[in-house]
């Protein structure tokens, strides 16, 4: 059937019975912590044979694992190691303890959307021009200041002050903790490179390279904190739960016949029935949140509850968020792969967009008139509906081209740069935490490495995790740029489609020859390594 706008269509009043019908299948749900969710999910959402397919296959590949790894571990490196008997370990095994490779994952890790410029010293953080000195002389790296950074737009932090305040839980009546560090990074001439972490918001103790176990400590402080806000805001709040508004709100206010709806549909496949399975696995009681990140489970919620209602998804284009966070200059800060290697998606996506939309929407008055746009960005901003905030009724062309862009990125491009590293970075525990298990350090002088190791998760807690990661890092169903065969009725969609596949082929060549030189390849937003939907 070939798409139609509302005010175009012949039968007005079987269109009206189709949305009638859409929205007593898909209700709104607020009922469990007030997360927005679906009420039921559809048989039609959840009845993919391919989905459940490859959740089985790789279900089956962790039993087989878990049968021949070991049952328990003294929390050394050594133990976390013997838990990948029947899989490749994380890529990152091998470079995870070199203070370059720290940095790096600040830029092309699995949550590289924390570091923003220092324009200003920070009152609240003492570190201090001794303390770069000795941070570049631990590194072998030319002298320099933070004066001379801070106004040559060299200087960098991850603040995760977002973090504090957050109630501590506990895995298996072992104590956890939640920090709220703040790291300082320069660009230097060998690349970014870590300068000094405070362990929390307060003016403290200032921890460098120089300085040993404790700075191994506060390292642990910083990727505790980085992987409790991936979890719990990166990914869960900013990706599936923004995801869940949108697909609701479009199957209630878009009928099925709307061209967007055409558009959006291949982007929601299987995402409803992994928001469902995340709200038991995931985020109910004694699920995955509770017990691998540091927070209690009401913590944690509140959390990403709180992170959505700070963002405003019409100012979520990658462009914008790099300006923001002034790490757009590409001459001051040349190497940054999340960066460089999104906005290669970002622009044929963009592209993708506008030509789709022009086929239907001619001018300006055309968006105007149509009322199941108005209708759905309405619902998908309501407190009864998507509770999404900072959107407003499209009445040009380009504001409508702008939020279906940013919903395509969201779910594609923005999704695979945390589900797709989470294995690799996350899913060994020396590298990054969901959790600490210990207090971090006090001072630079009392610290041992037995201190650094009692900061990591226990062996159970680490496998937990780990098998989680695995998971979600194997199941890949569809591709980016690749909606499925005979999808558009609309015969002038196949050209532009193919222009799409043509541009983001040639993304991959871009990428795949960047990461020759790169210290640590960044594969995971290759194209043909992200998917359509969130589906995992």
């Amino acid at each position: 059937m070939k798409p139609c706008l509302p005010q175009n269509d012949e039968h007005p009043a079987k269109r009206a019975r189709s949305l009638e019908k859409a929205r007593e299948d898909y209700v709104f749900d607020f009922s469990y912590q007030q997360i927005v969710s679906v009420e039921k999910v559809p048989l039609r959402d959840k009845s993919d044979p391919k989905y459940w397919f490859e959740i089985a296959k790789v279900t089956a590949e962790l039993k087989v694992n878990e049968l021949k790894a070991p049952k328990d571990g003294d929390g050394s490196v050594a133990s976390y190691m013997a838990m990948y008997q029947q899989m490749e370990p994380p890529s990152i095994t091998a470079t995870w303890e070199r203070d370059d490779v720290f940095a790096w994952q600040t830029v092309a890790g699995t949550n590289p959307i924390m570091l923003r410029r220092l324009d200003a010293p920070l009152a609240h953080f003492a570190v201090t021009e001794a303390d770069v000195t000795k941070a570049l002389e631990a590194q072998g790296l030319p002298a320099d200041t933070l004066e001379a950074a801070i106004a040559e737009g060299r200087a960098f932090v991850t603040d995760y002050a977002i973090l504090d305040g957050i109630p501590p839980g506990t895995f298996e009546n072992q104590q956890k903790y939640v920090f709220a560090p703040i790291a300082l990074y320069f660009v230097t001439p060998k690349g970014i490179r870590a300068i000094a972490i405070q362990c929390g918001q307060e003016p403290g103790p200032i921890f460098t390279p120089a300085d040993g176990a404790a700075w191994k400590m506060a390292r642990t402080v910083v990727t505790s904190a980085d992987g409790n806000f991936q979890g719990i805001i990166s990914h869960f709040a900013w990706c599936h739960e923004v995801m869940e508004s949108v697909i609701v709100s479009t199957h209630r206010q878009l009928a099925e016949r709307h061209p967007l709806f055409v558009l959006l549909e291949p982007h929601f496949a299987n995402t409803l029935v992994t928001n469902e399975i995340a709200m038991t696995s995931l985020i109910g009681p004694d699920g995955n949140m509770e017990r691998l990140q540091s927070g209690t489970l009401e913590g944690s919620l509140d959390l990403a509850k709180k992170s959505l209602r700070e963002l405003r998804l019409l100012e979520t284009a990658p462009h914008q968020d790099f300006a923001a966070r002034g790490v757009d200059d590409t001459d001051a800060f040349p190497d940054y792969p999340f960066r460089d290697d999104g906005l290669l998606s970002w622009a044929p996506l963009e592209r993708w967009v506008t030509n789709y939309l022009r086929l239907y929407y001619p001018d300006d008055a055309t968006v105007a008139e149509d009322i199941e746009i108005a209708a759905w960005v309405e619902e998908m901003g309501s407190e009864q509906g998507g509770r999404l905030q900072g959107l407003s009724t499209p009445e040009t062309f380009d504001q409508l081209r702008d939020l279906v862009a940013r919903i395509l990125f969201r779910c594609t491009t923005f999704h695979a740069a945390f589900n797709y590293t989470s294995y690799d970075f996350f899913g060994f525990v020396p590298n990054m935490q969901a959790a600490a298990f210990g207090p971090g350090p006090d001072t630079v002088e009392n610290p041992s490495d037995e201190a650094v190791r009692a900061m990591w998760p226990p062996y159970t807690a680490a496998y937990q995790g780990m098998h989680l990661f695995y998971t979600i890092f194997r199941v890949q169903l569809n591709r980016i740029g690749h909606y499925p065969k005979g999808h558009f009725h609309d015969p002038r969609v196949a050209p532009l489609e193919a222009t799409l596949q043509r541009e983001l082929d040639e993304a991959e060549e871009q990428i795949a020859a960047r990461d020759a030189s790169r210290i640590v390849p960044y594969p995971y937003l290759r194209p043909s390594r992200v998917s359509l939907s969130i589906h995992v």
